[in-house]
């Protein structure tokens, strides 16, 4: 069983790293707060030669804002793809107010969450300060995000729209392109979801077993976290342009599934209705024979491999040889 395991994986990702092999990154500090460097890693194809802007996808990792890190194999095969599509495709660090012996004051999980989001400012304003570098279009800036990540792009979308004080340190009038949440939610305090103006699009990527984060709207930790069938029934309403995509059977593990199982998808949300400016309000629903979970570690290793095995690696540092089920697993 190992050995199929690990000729799996091999040839997995051989192919993607073939398929890559003209995407390059570089690292570049954009912040520096509490005395620490935040960093983040810039994906680019150098053999998609660009005269017009690029568009730009930025990444933000999961962990429950205690754990995780922008250095994930699975997460830079997302940003290679991304790359590929000639984005400017980037991971990026963010300070990790529920992380152990953290020094970053945060009392309240509102106050977490905003240490993440105000890091988003800062590496949005220092891709913008630097677009004749990279060659971005302002324009196009998405954000993506997986769990904890995918939680702080929605809200950071919903705090733009409202206009909230951190928010306004991003240039007068901007806006993300468009939001792709990977098991993620808008959490906020108050009981009810309102928009001072309309949200960008959206594609939401959810398991409808999740008892993580849910699918409707729950209250947990004195705060409201609003799910995608919550925000899709109220999206209909406003008339804003989202894609729902569940996944039935399914928990939370497609906060990390989708990094390398739904590109197809996710580019054609991009394609569909960013670029292509659609007004559709879509729910789709699909079931795989087995549904895909995180009960185990074996079910961890058979829905997402590289995930797990490259957690807090970059794709060379990944070792081949060394492919035991992690022991311990902590989400």
């Amino acid at each position: 069983m190992k050995k199929i395991i690990f000729l799996t994986l091999l040839l997995m990702t051989c192919s993607w790293m073939m398929a890559q092999e003209n995407v390059t990154r570089e690292t570049y500090v954009y912040s520096v707060k509490d005395g620490e460097s935040l960093h983040l890693d810039v994906y680019i194809d150098s053999s998609k030669v660009k005269e017009e802007p690029r568009p730009v996808m930025i990444y933000v990792h999961g962990g429950g804002f205690s754990m995780g890190s922008r250095k994930n194999v699975a997460q830079e095969i997302y940003n290679r793809f991304w790359a590929e599509q000639g984005f400017v495709s980037v991971s990026m660090d963010y300070r990790l107010g529920m992380a152990e012996g953290n020094t970053y004051n945060a009392k309240t999980v509102e106050e977490v969450i905003r240490l993440a989001n105000v890091d988003m400012v800062d590496a949005t304003n220092f891709l913008l300060n630097n677009k004749d570098k990279f060659n971005i279009d302002p324009a196009s800036i998405m954000i993506s995000g997986g769990s904890a990540g995918a939680m702080a792009c929605l809200t950071i979308e919903h705090d733009i729209c409202n206009n909230l004080d951190y928010t306004r340190a991003l240039p007068e009038g901007f806006n993300y392109a468009g939001v792709i949440s990977h098991a993620g939610a808008v959490i906020m305090n108050g009981e009810s979801l309102t928009w001072e103006k309309k949200p960008c699009p959206i594609f939401f990527m959810h398991g409808d077993n999740d008892i993580i984060v849910p699918l409707e709207q729950n209250n947990l930790w004195n705060l409201t976290w609003v799910g995608p069938m919550y925000m899709h029934q109220q999206f209909k309403e406003m008339n804003v342009p989202h894609w729902v995509y569940i996944e039935e059977g399914a928990d939370h593990v497609i906060a990390m599934k989708a990094l390398t199982n739904n590109n197809a998808e996710q580019e054609r949300f991009f394609e569909t209705f960013v670029k292509g400016k659609s007004n559709s309000k879509v729910l789709t629903k699909w079931a795989d024979a087995e549904p895909s979970g995180m009960g185990s570690v074996e079910a961890m290793l058979q829905h997402v491999p590289m995930y797990i095995l490259g957690f807090g690696k970059y794709m060379e540092e990944m070792d081949y040889s060394n492919i035991e089920a992690p022991q311990t697993i902590v989400y």
